[in-house]
């Protein structure tokens, strides 16, 4: 059988992303670790427990989080510095992360209407990070003339950030401005002021209201570098970003137009369809609202072929905000390679945020399991 191709088309199609993902780290309610973290997520375990934060009717609300006196800034900086150092054991050269000429750092955020999204706030916990494991390294050495030279681009956008993120790693990269990227997500809700903001909004998942999610906490990280075409192991190939008019809030509804364009555009940009997808991996946090979104897209874009095998994370580590996107490519690219508990060989991963940001990032592992 002769197959034509149409040549215009392809030229107009944008470059497939090769994106390299190189060593991972995660910080969670279920593990201070990526490896302790993946045997309990593949165990379907949570850590979910009743808190001190209380409801309108004074019950005690369910959180996911680690065991830890520590509260405030001094408990993210925490959740980063383990992240990293987590991150730096699965590197052949971990003093790199420490050299601003071969590393760049991308941090994403809370939007601006949370908490934690002070100009510089991201920036200093990642710079603290990286002087302590300076300190764990080098013995104590101080931070070498050039720290301050680092590149550190800070985008507090949400979950959907995620897609900006690895958009603006790839621009560094192939400007080579850096040999490689560490990609970082920092999210808590369990502080009052974002507690006390979803209670009033009725998001949280408390007596009385069934329709709404876990608060956690979180940071993951990544380290990303271009990938050469003859390379194995954990590629992210496909970055699509749209825009969703629905709102949580009912005020407007959604008719997933926004994130249907964006799983459309980043299997367009990996040059795969949909049905070649072995599973979707979602940020569906127990809303109705983003449930039936995704659920619409996903039957969209899938067109009768069959449905994606479904995953999800915020059902054991909780809601964890900006942390998610990168929380969710730090646990594939360590389950992905492993034959007994890999979820498939290609898949997509979707986010929505609250102000209508849609992404969706297509990962592929290529080589023996």
């Amino acid at each position: 059988m002769m197959t034509f191709f149409n040549t215009r088309a392809a030229a107009d199609r944008p470059e497939p992303v090769r994106l390299a993902i190189r060593a991972a780290g995660l910080c969670c309610a279920v593990g201070y670790h990526l490896r302790a973290a993946s045997c309990a997520l593949r165990a379907h375990m949570d850590h979910f427990q009743e808190s001190e934060f209380r409801s309108s009717n004074f019950d005690p609300i369910i959180v996911a989080r680690l065991p830890d006196d520590i509260y405030g800034h001094e408990r993210l900086q925490r959740w980063v510095s383990h992240t990293v150092r987590d991150c730096a054991q699965g590197m052949r050269e971990p003093l790199s992360l420490l050299d601003p000429a071969r590393t760049a750092v991308v941090v994403l955020a809370p939007d601006p209407t949370r908490t934690h999204t002070g100009d510089g706030f991201h920036a200093a916990l990642v710079a603290n990070a990286l002087h302590q494991l300076r300190a764990a390294e080098e013995a104590g050495a101080a931070p070498g003339p050039d720290a301050d030279a680092r590149i550190v681009k800070v985008i507090a956008s949400g979950r959907a950030g995620l897609a900006t993120g690895l958009q603006q790693s790839m621009r560094l990269l192939g400007d080579q401005a850096v040999e490689q990227v560490l990609l970082i997500g920092v999210d808590s809700y369990l502080n009052a002021a974002d507690m006390n903001a979803m209670l009033r909004a009725e998001r949280l998942l408390v007596k009385g209201n069934s329709n709404g999610f876990l608060p956690g906490e979180a940071a993951a990280a990544v380290l990303l570098t271009l990938a050469t075409p003859d390379a194995r192991g954990i590629f992210i190939e496909g970055i699509g970003h749209a825009d969703e008019a629905g709102r949580p809030d009912g005020s407007v509804p959604s008719r997933a137009v926004g994130l249907t364009e964006a799983i459309r555009a980043a299997c367009g940009q990996a040059r795969v369809t949909p049905a070649d997808l072995d599973f979707r991996l979602s940020d569906q946090n127990g809303e109705q609202f983003f449930a039936r979104e995704s659920a619409n897209a996903v039957t969209r874009v899938m067109f009768g072929a069959q449905q994606l095998v479904h995953l999800t994370l915020a059902d054991k580590i909780g809601e964890v905000g900006a942390a998610t996107g990168v929380a969710m490519l730090a646990w594939l690219s360590h389950e992905m390679p492993h034959i007994d508990h890999s979820p498939g060989n290609l898949g997509v991963l979707h986010l929505a945020n609250d102000g209508g940001d849609r992404c969706a990032v297509v990962i592929r592992h290529t080589g023996e399991k």
